[in-house]
C-alpha cells in the first residue's frame, strides 16, 4: 500500500480554543456507526448526555443536534471540546478524529492531505517557501485492492508535469498558468480522447469570462448568507487582478487544488474542466484578496488565509456547489482555454 502527503502534512495541530473560526460550529457533525455504538455503551451522566444529543438520519446515520446558534452541544465558551475532556481523543466520532484531513484512495494507492477550510492547514500551505514536495511511503500490502494497469496510472505522472509546470519559478505566474491550461486540454484530447465542450464550441470575444464567473459563483448554494453579496462586490471593474504582483502564495494553491481535484477527473471525464477549476479557484482567490488590499491599504497573511479559507468551505465543501463549478467550466464556451487566458492577463 502506498501513502502520499504533501511534506507539511505532519506539522499539523488543531489549535483548538485559539482558532478563530471553530469547526466545531455550522457544520452538521456526522457521528459513524462505531462510534455511535460506542456511545451506546457508555454508562453515567455523561453517556446519557451523549446519547440525548444524537439525531437518528435516514439510512442508519446520525448527527449531533446542534444547538440554537448551530454549536456542537458539547462545545464549551471557549470553544473546547467536552467529549475530549471526559473520554479522551479516543472518544471522537471520525470526522472530529479527522477533519480538515482528506483522504483519496485509487487501488493500492491512499492520498492525505489538509483542506483548505481550516486556517491553520491554510498557514502551513502559505508558509511553504520552497517548492511543495509529497512524500510517498509503501507498508505492506492490500489484499483487496485490484489491480491497476499501468496506464490507469498514468494520471498520476500526468499531475506530476502539472506541478513542474506550476512550479517553474523562472516564468511569471499568469505564464505558468497559462500553460497549465493548455495542459489541461492537451490531457482531456490524450486521456480520454474527446475534448470538453467548452473547449470546441466557438470562442467569441464578445463572452465576458469574468461576468460569467462571478455570475456561477453568485449562484453557488451559500455557505454563509453573506456570501452571494460579497461575490457581488467583487464585480467592480476597478478590481484588476495582477496574479505576478500581489503576494498570495499562489504557486502553492495551485499544487494543493491540483493534488485534491486533478485525478478525480479521469473517472468523472472533465480532466480539462478540473485544470480549469484550479486555476480559476487561484485566479477568485486573488481577486477576493486584491479587494481586501483596496479596501484596507493592506495586505497581510491574515487576510490571505482568510480569503482562502472562505473560498474553500463555500465552494471544496459543498458536493453540489462542486458539481455545478465544473459542469460550468465543462460545457460553457466562455469558460474555453484562450477566454481564460485572456482573463488571467
Amino acid at each position: 500500500m502506498k501513502f502520499v502527503k504533501p511534506n507539511f502534512y505532519d506539522r499539523f495541530r488543531c489549535t483548538a480554543s485559539a482558532c478563530s473560526d471553530t469547526c466545531c460550529a455550522g457544520w452538521e457533525i456526522d457521528i459513524d456507526p462505531d462510534t455511535k455504538a460506542y456511545y451506546e455503551t457508555l454508562e453515567g451522566e455523561f453517556g446519557e448526555r451523549l446519547r440525548e444529543q444524537i439525531e437518528e438520519l435516514p439510512e442508519g446515520m446520525a448527527c449531533f443536534r446542534l444547538t440554537e446558534d448551530e454549536r456542537c452541544p458539547f462545545l464549551t465558551d471557549d470553544n473546547l471540546c467536552e467529549v475530549i475532556f471526559e473520554l479522551g481523543d479516543d472518544g471522537l466520532c471520525e470526522i472530529c478524529r479527522e477533519h480538515p484531513r482528506f483522504y483519496e484512495q485509487f487501488a493500492d494507492r491512499m492520498e492525505m492531505g489538509v483542506g483548505l477550510c481550516c486556517e491553520e492547514a491554510c498557514r502551513l500551505l502559505f508558509e511553504q517557501t520552497a517548492p511543495i514536495t509529497f512524500i510517498t511511503t509503501t507498508v505492506g500490502e492490500l489484499p483487496d485492492a485490484a489491480a491497476v494497469p499501468d496506464s490507469g496510472m498514468q494520471i498520476f505522472r500526468l499531475r506530476d508535469e502539472a506541478f513542474h509546470l506550476v512550479q517553474d519559478r523562472s516564468l511569471p505566474l499568469r505564464v505558468r498558468m497559462h500553460r497549465l491550461i493548455d495542459f489541461g486540454v492537451r490531457v482531456q484530447r490524450e486521456l480520454l480522447k474527446k475534448p470538453a465542450p467548452s473547449d470546441v464550441l466557438p470562442d467569441s470575444p464578445a463572452l465576458d469570462t469574468r461576468e460569467a464567473l462571478l455570475q456561477v459563483m453568485e449562484a453557488l448554494e451559500p455557505y454563509d448568507d453573506t456570501w452571494p453579496e460579497s461575490v457581488r462586490l467583487l464585480a467592480d471593474a476597478s478590481l484588476a487582478v495582477n496574479l505576478d504582483e500581489i503576494d498570495g502564495g499562489y504557486e502553492n494553491l495551485l499544487v494543493y487544488f491540483l493534488y485534491r481535484h486533478f485525478a478525480r477527473g479521469v473517472l468523472e471525464g472533465n480532466l480539462s474542466a478540473r485544470v480549469k477549476f484550479c486555476a480559476v479557484s487561484v485566479w477568485f482567490i486573488c481577486l477576493m484578496n486584491t479587494k481586501c488590499l483596496r479596501d484596507t491599504g493592506a495586505f497581510t497573511p491574515w487576510d490571505r488565509i482568510t480569503c482562502t479559507k472562505d473560498y474553500s468551505k463555500q465552494v471544496e465543501y459543498s458536493a453540489e456547489n462542486m458539481e455545478d463549478m465544473l459542469r460550468a467550466l465543462h460545457e460553457d464556451a466562455a469558460f474555453s482555454a484562450e477566454s481564460l487566458k485572456r482573463l488571467f492577463g
